[in-house]
């Protein structure tokens, strides 16, 4: 297999700001459409290897998010919130030309998708959805309110500890002086390879951009929906694909939101946080496979 050549096209968004979006191979009018969202601390390359995996059976979109790559970041903390994030994947689903699309999103990427998918003028042009390790928040913090039982105790403290990471990167100045000394880099790179027996992922280049401005993804939207989730559905059918290796959202969280759409289904694979590019065939398999029943 070999990668697709990628084709640029810009977007521009409601405040302004031009995202660098990306299409791989020459688009096919008879197959159908994905749109993927990269996360943090990650660009749109973090797709190449399902790009290879899916070329011919599938048209691949995707873009850097405001802030990462090659997209404009906003001047301030208050143009990462949700309200603008999902206006820009809207955005996207336009650009595409297609009537509707599939959406496919990873960390980061898959909680911004996920708000998506519950907002009704977004949801009309989504044909489903496939979450990677990232759940929707408002789904998040109604997990953690309701664990009553030693069990749902457990898994919510589990949870906990996976994400000791998000209070420093909460406090501004902290994970920023972490990266620039090159610690932060370093850090995800060993736990990019826990799930896969040592073996490295594919190779792709973050930016100190990449790291630092993503992080306002975080300041801008947390944790309000941790203390006071909102009701959050959507008619849209989506897949959660859960890696069994990974250290930062335990399968409980990601499954929290399942019942919030109609149509819904769960896939279990091996390979750590960074599945999609450790192991993207075990993405690839899954994702058509959903895409085609729907």
């Amino acid at each position: 297999m070999s990668l697709p050549e990628q084709t640029r096209f810009d977007v521009t968004t409601s405040d302004g700001l031009t995202l660098a979006g990306f299409r791989y191979g020459v688009a096919d009018p008879g197959l159908p459409t994905i749109v993927a969202v990269h996360g943090y601390p990650d660009n749109h390359h973090v797709w190449d290897g399902v790009a290879e995996q899916i070329a011919g059976r599938a048209n691949l979109v995707t873009f850097d998010v405001r802030g990462a790559g090659e997209s404009d970041a906003p001047a301030g903390r208050s143009g990462y919130r949700f309200e603008q994030v999902i206006s820009d994947i809207s955005r996207v689903i336009d650009a595409t030309g297609a009537d509707r699309v599939h959406l496919l999103g990873h960390d980061w990427g898959s909680i911004q998708a996920w708000h998506a998918v519950c907002d009704p003028t977004v949801a009309v042009k989504v044909a489903s959805y496939t979450s990677i390790s990232g759940p929707n928040l408002n789904h998040a913090g109604r997990f953690f309110r309701s664990a009553r039982t030693p069990g749902d105790v457990a898994k919510a403290a589990r949870q906990a500890a996976g994400s000791t990471y998000i209070p420093v990167f909460l406090i501004p100045g902290v994970a920023e002086t972490m990266y620039r000394r090159g610690w932060g880099q370093k850090l995800i790179e060993t736990l990019e390879r826990r799930g896969t027996k040592g073996v490295p992922d594919g190779v792709y280049t973050r930016s100190d951009r990449d790291f630092v401005n993503g992080l306002n993804l975080y300041r801008a939207n947390m944790p309000r929906p941790f203390v006071l989730p909102e009701h959050a559905t959507t008619t849209v059918p989506v897949q959660v694909l859960t890696p069994a290796g990974d250290l930062f959202v335990t399968p409980a969280l990601q499954l929290a939101g399942l019942s919030a759409s109609p149509d819904s289904r769960h896939v279990t694979t091996d390979g750590g946080h960074w599945v999609v590019t450790q192991d993207p065939a075990a993405v690839a398999g899954p994702l058509l496979d959903w895409v085609g029943q729907h």
